[in-house]
């Protein structure tokens, strides 16, 4: 690993653990306090499914897989579960245990670009503020792809990238290295989605702008960044 990924993500895994150490899952006013908008819209298209086979990359402790296990009880729901935090993974299996959707959640400790994606098995993929933290541009296309590959005809992916991200630091307003590995412009990062899932169905495709503030080794910044949501049927 050379130092600029190994710095990035020592940096994204002191702030994940000081945020999931704070914050519980559902817990009012924490961002895990509910799954994502975009996530809920999507649980009325597999409502009629006999079986559910669900991918969640960068799974984090559970704020989406969890919802989804609790949502589809009802029917055999699979759903594997990775994240490269080995403390996200133990929160998952915990909160798993809690909401009673422990046999359904299978998690795995592994960087996103290591992990295999087996080929049209998908019913669902999310990658949440995820697929942005594998290692090189390079693997993001290559991890598009298997993404694709991994889908059943009818599944659906569910992707939020961050793009053209800034980090100011709070106290001195000096703009500082992004801690992110992969930091497309929004047109590119739009034009290779669009061009990974040329034949499928958009359902959504949007850019909105945030900003919020995150810890980091040398104290609190402000994150910019615009953020694609790109949701798609095969």
């Amino acid at each position: 690993m050379d130092k600029r990924l190994e710095q990035i993500r020592d940096s994204e895994r002191k702030s994940h653990t000081e945020i999931y150490t704070a914050s519980e899952l559902y817990q009012e006013g924490s961002w895990l306090s509910k799954p994502i908008k975009s996530v809920r819209d999507l649980m009325p298209l597999f409502q009629n499914y006999q079986e559910l086979h669900v991918l969640d990359l960068g799974c984090g402790v559970g704020r989406n897989c969890i919802f989804i296990a609790q949502h589809y009880q009802n029917i055999p729901c699979v759903i594997d579960c990775v994240d490269i935090l080995e403390l996200a993974i133990e929160k998952l299996c915990a909160n798993a245990e809690k909401y009673g959707v422990s046999a359904g959640i299978r998690g795995t400790v592994c960087p996103i670009e290591k992990y295999p994606v087996r080929e049209e098995y998908y019913d669902l993929t999310l990658a949440i503020s995820a697929l942005e933290h594998v290692d090189s541009e390079k693997s993001f296309i290559h991890k598009l792809q298997e993404i694709q590959t991994g889908t059943r005809k009818g599944g659906v992916v569910c992707l939020v990238v961050n793009s053209q991200v800034k980090e100011n630091d709070i106290s001195t307003g000096a703009e500082m290295p992004a801690q992110f590995e992969v930091n497309l412009s929004t047109e590119k990062l739009l034009t290779i989605l669009r061009q990974t899932f040329a034949d499928w169905t958009v359902l959504k495709s949007s850019v909105q702008s945030q900003q919020y503030d995150i810890p980091r080794e040398w104290g609190t910044v402000s994150l910019t960044s615009n953020v694609v949501s790109f949701i798609a049927r095969k």
